[in-house]
């Protein structure tokens, strides 16, 4: 029987590193979809199961039983980043195509993206719906929370800093009861922020390719996001407002300069901000510290 099953894992690939894979192939898969959602068996492949959840049309070449799970965390995850970012939503559709193993899966990227690396899901957008793509397997819950919350934001605010869209998909990635005080980073970070190290927002920052991007600058950008979100109400808001700017299309200083001239010592304010006890334990939070929207 097949499961929403979410454990942790590292990352995937980004939206970023994505989004400027080859336009013949995704046109000629955007169209395979499109004929498989209206039907057109003689223009498409038949997809066993095709189902649509708000803006999000699934595609699916195994009987799926836990329908109504998946229909669950893709509505929660919407109305969270909706909810938390405090931004209305894009209501393009994306296209979530889910195989039964990972051999077909493997098969089917091969055959539409051949100069793609292997990845266990990826969130594919060129000039038209978003399209992702993974195969059931132990973690592919967080799989989809972290690679929908790359298309998400994205169709809300496109050019989103390498650091700042990692690190928003890190953060929902994990399920919703566990993003204050139950992200796999949050010990790292615990430990390092003990012994005074602060991560750099300005390297992360000044960081533009997915090659380069480490497993550490993973962890870090969500532990700036989580801060950002949870360590005051105003921090929160300079997020938003900064997402907002984004889509404006207007210019504006980085999230770093803006910390800056918000603050007078954001290092001193992150240490402060994983050394409470309310991080550390996960107990209820003092007055003005932000929970995760249930």
């Amino acid at each position: 029987m097949h499961a929403l099953v979410a454990e942790p894992r590292i990352s995937s690939l980004s939206r970023r590193f994505l989004i400027g894979v080859g336009l013949s192939w995704s046109c000629g898969l955007m169209l395979n979809l499109a004929a498989a959602a209206e039907g057109d068996d003689n223009r498409a492949r038949n997809w066993p199961v095709e189902l649509r959840v708000g803006q999000f049309k699934i595609h699916a070449d195994f009987e799926l039983t836990e329908r109504e799970g998946l229909a669950a965390e893709l509505q929660h995850l919407t109305a969270d980043v909706s909810g938390l970012l405090s931004i209305e939503l894009s209501q393009a559709p994306v296209h979530v195509v889910l195989f039964a193993t990972a051999a077909e899966y493997r098969r089917y990227m091969e055959n539409y993206f051949p100069s793609l690396p292997t990845r266990r899901a990826l969130f594919v957008q060129d000039r038209g719906p978003g399209m992702l793509f993974t195969y059931w397997h132990p973690q592919v819950a967080t799989d989809l929370r972290h690679e929908v919350t790359h298309a998400l934001v994205n169709a809300h605010a496109s050019s989103l800093p390498l650091w700042f869209d990692e690190g928003l998909a890190e953060y929902f990635e994990v399920e919703r009861d566990r993003r204050f005080q139950g992200n796999p980073y949050l010990p790292q970070i615990l430990e390092r922020s003990k012994a005074g190290y602060v991560p750099a927002l300005e390297q992360l920052e000044s960081v533009d390719d997915i090659a380069r991007f480490d497993n550490s600058q993973y962890r870090d950008s969500w532990s700036w996001v989580h801060f950002m979100l949870h360590r005051s109400p105003q921090t929160r808001q300079l997020l938003t407002r900064y997402l907002t700017t984004q889509r404006s299309g207007e210019s504006q200083l980085s999230l770093s300069r803006q910390l800056r001239q918000f603050m007078a010592d954001p290092e001193r304010e992150y240490s402060e901000h994983f050394t409470r006890s309310e991080v550390e334990t996960g107990l209820a939070p003092n007055a003005g510290f932000i929970l995760p929207a249930q």
